[in-house]
This record gives C-alpha cells, structure tokens and sequence, in this order.
C-alpha cells in the first residue's frame, strides 16, 4: 500500500484541442514563464519519474504544462480559484516525497486520484496522480511553493538533472500510470479487513482506501 490516502472523487482537466498531449516540447520552459520557482519544480519533476501538470492558486491562477493558453496572458485569473491546489504525475519516489512534505507542512493535504484529461468531449488520457490541496481558501500559495522547491531540490539536486534537459530539447512523451500500478493482492486484503471495520486493522493496513476530497480542492476548470 502507498502513503497517501485515495481522495473519493477524480479529478478533470479540460485542455484546448491544440494542445500537444502525447509528444509536448518544451514542458519545462513552459512553467518557467509563469516564475523561475515553477520553472525549477517543474525540472526537478522530471527528474523523480513524475510531472508538474496543473497548478491554481490565487496569486497564479490556473497554470501548468496543461494549460498553454495562460502563456499568452500569464497572470490570466478565472476569478473562480478557491485556494491552492497543485497536481503531478505519480511516481513512488514523488509520493513518498510528498506525503512528508504536506505531513509536515500547516494548512496542506496531500492524495492520490485519478486524473482525467479531456478535449472537448473526448477523454485524452487517464492517469494517477498526486494531488496536494490547501485546507483553506486563505492558503499562502506562494511561500507553500517555496518551500516545496527547497524539500524538492534536496533529493533531485542528486540525481544529475538530466530528465528535464532532455524532456526540454527533445520533448516528453507523457504516458500513463494508471491505478494497476498498486498492488492487487494487498489492495484486495486491504479493502476486506476494511470491511469488518475493526479499529485494529487500521493499524495494519495504514489509512482508508478514500478520504473526501477537500471542498477548496479545485476551481472550476475553464472550457
């Protein structure tokens, strides 16, 4: 079993039909625009086998490798941000990584989803991903990716910083990691002494299988 919880519901991302999902160029430089801070979380992704794919915050907006269209207007604001939530690709190495930094961090939580990606009425991908999320709408967003950038930089900084620069020149084929990833078996035995609802288990087999999902979790997403 992981260390994050499931959250209970999925979570959709509506991108515009030009955008290059499969094959992308450049999905370093395209956070950067935005700030060197979100320039450096998003190479440092990369190099723990994951992604910065959505970002929105009230100091940002909506931002990420997702959302091209915030390039031509960077401080392009919906007006519907509800606090901060930030979305990346899963990998174990950015889940264990992450689970600590929202554990110790005031103010965040942190799960696992599925992420659907859509094109108008057409379902590009689906895949897993991480999702932290601020308790509440008054969340500092900005000192939460600071710090995030620090904690990250800690354990990518040893790893040569090889991915980004690849992904960057020669582009990033996304692909998927879907919910088979986890372990069947233990999902299976999990989910049964879940089922007697015994306090003991939950020594065991860690967290519940899904948690709700927090109300500020997301803005609307613009179509």
């Amino acid at each position: 079993m992981g260390l994050l919880p499931y959250w209970d519901k999925n979570v959709d991302l509506e991108i515009l039909p030009w955008m290059p999902y499969r094959l992308d160029f450049n999905p370093v430089s395209s956070s950067a625009a935005y700030s060197d801070q979100l320039g450096d979380i998003a190479a440092m992704a990369f190099e723990m086998d994951s992604e910065l794919l959505y970002l929105e915050s009230t100091e940002t907006g909506q931002t990420g490798s997702l959302f091209r269209e915030h390039l031509v207007v960077p401080a392009s604001h919906s007006g519907d941000e509800k606090g901060f939530s930030i979305v990346f690709g899963y990998s174990a190495i950015m889940e264990a990584l992450l689970g600590m930094f929202a554990r110790a961090y005031p103010g965040l939580m942190a799960g696992l989803a599925i992420c659907g990606v859509w094109d108008r009425a057409m379902l590009v991908e689906e895949c897993k991903v991480i999702v932290m999320v601020g308790e509440h709408v008054l969340f500092n967003g900005q000192q939460c990716l600071s710090a995030l950038r620090d904690v990250m930089n800690t354990t990518a900084g040893s790893m040569g910083g090889l991915s980004g620069f690849y992904a960057e020149k020669f582009g990033y084929r996304r692909f998927s990691i879907p919910y088979e990833t986890d372990n069947v078996t233990q999902l299976a035995i999990a989910k049964l002494l879940f089922d007697f609802e015994f306090d003991e288990t939950r020594k065991v087999v860690g967290p519940p299988p899904e948690v709700e999902f927090p109300e500020n979790g997301f803005g609307d997403i613009p179509r």
